[in-house]
């Protein structure tokens, strides 16, 4: 499939769009921000009505974006119409968002995601999908910049967050999107990646009227657990973010034995490990004084520390997080734990969420806090809902991909979601495969980058390899959803040195849950024929 000139995105450019003169398209799009209503959001105000030309950069700084949203000014990759509008949800919370409007639109609608804490429109990802004719929309999830702060005291604000602004975004979107174009879009997608992620997967099922298809990437589930385990762990390890218990050098053994115990698993020893489920290393062969042990050693207490790391962890019975996953990158793992976010975080969490107190302080922690946070589950931001019958009885698709070497929001919450999805509609994969597929991304850590064969099209990635639907995720959502044929991999590209422009090094098919990828060929891992998806 070639791209934008197959059936696949070629149904696409939308006659009310495609060849109309751009002084056409840009009086209408001046036209459009002095009339804008939308039933249900009354006090809807526009702030920009823009038309931009290809290649204009948005200097969303001088605009007044929050500093923390510390995004690259985006190149606008197409001429489009840009509207900035400001909605209420409530008495007391609203939301900014922005709609893009390209002039060749391809008659779809195409919301994005946030991520972490983010109040922070996503102008990158507005540009990437953009560039194939979508008309796209994101939000600030009601509150300006990466602190929690605006959270305190203000359960409406938390509930936008949580929910509602990709909901109300998602409304508006759409209205707008058909006032400029007069004509509905044909189809409605999401794509997101961390907490954009979990927004997904919330739509899913609370709301899954909202898409037809859906790409959520390492999504935040679990959210109030992973923000309680990151919080014991800082208690465990201490908070000074230049120095662990467990030293860096300790970490890099950790990792170098997980490798050498797991990396041949797989048929092949090229450095990454293609199912964590199997890697169990026994890192006793590391302890100090046993025969063998290499001349960095662990402690028993640095044994102890790395064991409960990656152990589920429950309190009274109720499991708080399902612990981390050994992948042989363990040393990303430790530089992300003893940086500034864990602390944030876990701060953040407590003294604006949960504890409602702006002096609270880690010494005041318990387990207590833990059970809690996680019983408490304000507005479902637990995102665990396991039954997706409604957005499968709408026809509607979920592809889920998660990285192995995802450093921040472990890949087993992503494993067990799957099956708890699949416990609660008494599923089995093939009864999923129907409208649920979950792929399992080897070398990918959180949401881009990383070791592997991680470039799969995803947001905020760099580019695809190709430009077939089976290198790009978001063409193969829009491909299973409109053809029907659904994915039975996901390749992945791994560039040179990491950097697109270089080239790819080689590609990698990535296989569906809960299929593992095995290497049968006779080379170094990097024929991509080599690989096969078994049981």
């Amino acid at each position: 499939m070639q791209f934008i000139t197959t059936s696949l995105l070629a149904l696409s450019f939308n006659s009310a769009a495609f060849g109309v003169a751009s002084t056409d398209f840009k009086s209408r799009c001046e036209a459009l921000g002095q009339g804008v209503e939308v039933p249900g959001y009354d006090g809807l105000s526009v702030g920009i009505t823009q038309f931009l030309a290809k290649d204009s950069v948005i200097d969303q700084f001088a605009e007044g974006t929050n500093a923390t949203c510390a995004l690259p000014n985006p190149v606008v990759p197409v001429d489009l119409c840009r509207l900035a509008l400001r909605a209420p949800t409530s008495n007391a919370s609203e939301i900014h968002m922005e709609v893009w409007l390209p002039e060749q639109w391809n008659s779809r609608f195409l919301a994005v995601g946030t991520g972490g804490l983010a109040g922070c429109i996503f102008y990158q990802d507005l540009a990437y999908v953009t560039a194939y004719g979508f008309a796209s929309v994101s939000s600030d999830s009601g509150h300006s910049g990466g602190s929690a702060g605006a959270f305190l005291n203000q359960p409406q604000v938390f509930e936008d967050f949580v929910w509602r602004s990709l909901y109300a975004s998602t409304v508006i979107g759409k209205e707008v999107t058909k006032q400029l174009y007069g004509t509905p879009h044909k189809k409605s997608y999401y794509m997101g990646c961390s907490q954009g992620g979990r927004q997904g997967f919330k739509a899913a099922q609370s709301n899954p009227e909202l898409f037809d298809g859906i790409v959520a990437g390492a999504p935040g589930l679990r959210l109030p657990g992973l923000f309680e385990h990151m919080t014991r762990w800082l208690l465990d390890i201490g908070t000074d973010t230049n120095n662990t218990t467990v030293s860096l050098t300790k970490w890099s053994a950790v990792q170098n034995e997980t490798l050498r115990q797991c990396d041949p698993l797989d048929g092949a020893t090229d450095g990454i490990v293609e199912d964590t489920r199997r890697c169990n290393p026994d890192l006793s062969k590391l302890e100090c004084g046993k025969e063998g042990a290499p001349k960095v050693c662990l402690t028993p207490k640095d044994l102890s520390l790395i064991t409960q790391f990656f152990t589920p962890w429950s309190v009274n019975s109720t499991l708080i997080y399902p612990g981390m996953a050994h992948n042989g990158d363990e040393l990303v793992h430790a530089t992300t734990l003893s940086s500034a976010d864990p602390l944030t975080f876990a701060l953040e969490w407590h003294r604006f969420v949960t504890r409602k107190d702006p002096t609270w302080t880690l010494a005041q922690w318990t387990p207590a806090d833990a059970l809690f946070a996680v019983q408490q589950n304000w507005f479902n931001f637990n995102t665990y809902e396991g039954d997706l019958s409604a957005f499968r009885d709408r026809g509607a698709k979920i592809i889920h991909y998660h990285g192995q070497n995802d450093q921040l929001l472990d890949s087993t919450v992503s494993d067990g979601y799957y099956e708890h999805v699949a416990h609660t509609m008494h599923a089995s994969p093939t009864d999923l495969d129907a409208f649920y597929r979950y792929f399992r991304i080897s070398g990918l850590q959180h949401c881009q980058g990383g070791p592997g064969a991680s470039s799969i099209g995803q947001s905020g990635a760099p580019p695809p390899a190709g430009a077939a639907p089976e290198d790009n995720v978001l063409l193969k959502i829009v491909e299973w959803v409109e053809e029907g044929k659904a994915p039975e991999t996901v390749r992945g590209a791994k560039f040179v040195d990491g950097d697109a422009a270089k080239g790819v090094e080689y590609k990698r098919r990535h296989c569906r849950y809960p299929l593992r990828n095995v290497y049968e060929g006779s080379g170094d891992g990097k024929d991509e024929e080599g690989w096969r998806c078994v049981e």
